[in-house]
């Protein structure tokens, strides 16, 4: 990858938080269920990126502070000793010593003074060995990208339309454009089926190793396909309530594409024929310009909605609609695979047909309660 400047690479033990670990000189012991990011992991920590936390553990599910996540940004554009380098060339590394103590993390925060980030975070440590968030992650890692390399990183227009959750992405003022940056180039991605980037939750260790690697090797980041803009419902006399909004129907083109047709056995809007419901989702409110989104409160009584908007797996419904297939599923499984002589622990989707245990399509459990066996869902 090209630098905009030349950092001199020199061999280095790396203080971190919890223990002095040598770059790339263990095996870590912790990784299982973590194949999606042992390499990374592996390859990071050998290239002198990234550093375990001590007794041969990486600590993966921990969540990775800003501090760490500074310092491995900077290493993966200037290399091991890319801190130490930077806080000479600001050159106040003692005032910082001054009000931290010996903390580990002072060069960093040094370093940090080159990329605006200590507007951003201070220079105290407190703030510092906080967790960060995804939102601050991003605006982390594509500042040092854009300042120590010499790589574009562009916004994707309509990349809003591959985020879930963009209407709240929208509302981090000072890390949207970061997140559309790094969400545009396949450095960081969504947490779920819908996209959604989930800028308030923390950053694991994990995904810290998988982003470092996206950033030094763009063979390895994600392949990003705009998606289509949400059609919008045609209004007639039967799906515009008194407030103006204008509802979804039958026979509309759905989020997916297809016609959006009602369940012959439930009678919900857009359950048919394989169709994971989200139809709802986008439509705006003409009162306020909201847009409908998982948590929504039903304003209008139509199609049998209520309650909030919810979401099970993937299926989103109003809460009304919910119950109705909930029902249904539950009806056919007492039906076809009575509780009482199922074992406890099966498990079925949300069309009341058994799965494998630990499927991702599992809605519905045989729980024993009190000696009594019962289908419950799986929330």
């Amino acid at each position: 990858m090209k630098m905009k400047q030349t950092i001199p690479v020199l061999a280095m033990t790396a203080i971190m938080a919890q223990s002095t670990v040598a770059f790339g000189a263990e095996t870590f012991t912790d990784l299982t269920g973590y194949n999606w990011a042992k390499p990374a992991i592996e390859n990071m920590a050998a290239q002198g990126i990234l550093s375990g936390v001590g007794n041969q553990k990486y600590a993966p599910a921990a969540n990775v502070t800003v501090t760490e996540f500074a310092s491995m940004a900077m290493r993966a554009y200037g290399g091991k000793d890319a801190a130490i380098t930077l806080s000479k060339e600001q050159g106040n590394l003692e005032e910082i010593e001054a009000v931290n103590g010996n903390y580990w993390g002072n060069t960093t925060i040094c370093a940090a003074q080159k990329f605006g980030l200590t507007d951003r975070f201070g220079l105290d440590k407190g703030r510092w060995s906080e967790p960060a968030t995804r939102a601050e992650m991003a605006t982390i890692v594509m500042t040092i990208a854009e300042q120590m390399g010499e790589e574009a990183f562009a916004i994707k227009d309509g990349i809003e339309n591959n985020i879930g959750d963009y209407s709240e992405v929208s509302s981090y003022a000072n890390d949207m454009r970061y997140i559309l940056q790094a969400y545009s180039n396949g450095i960081l991605c969504g947490t779920d089926d819908a996209g959604s980037y989930a800028p308030s939750a923390y950053a694991k260790r994990a995904e810290a190793a998988a982003i470092m690697q996206r950033l030094v090797d763009p063979s390895k980041r994600l392949k990003v396909e705009i998606k289509p803009a949400p059609v919008l419902p045609v209004p007639d006399e039967d799906n515009v309530m008194e407030d103006g909004t204008v509802y979804p129907k039958e026979g509309d083109i759905g989020p997916n594409g297809k016609p959006i047709t009602r369940d012959p056995v439930t009678g919900v809007l857009g359950f048919g024929n394989g169709q994971k419901g989200g139809i709802y989702l986008g439509v705006v409110y003409p009162t306020n310009g909201a847009t409908i989104q998982v948590g929504s409160i039903a304003a209008d009584s139509y199609d049998n909605m209520g309650g909030t908007y919810t979401e099970r797996n993937g299926y989103i419904f109003w809460t009304d609609e919910w119950y109705m297939i909930e029902n249904s599923a539950r009806d056919k499984l007492n039906r076809e695979h009575p509780a009482n002589i199922t074992a406890a622990g099966t498990q079925a989707d949300i069309y009341g047909n058994i799965v494998s245990k630990g499927s991702p399509d599992a809605m519905f459990v045989v729980d024993d309660t009190f000696g009594t066996n019962a289908w419950t869902p799986i929330y």
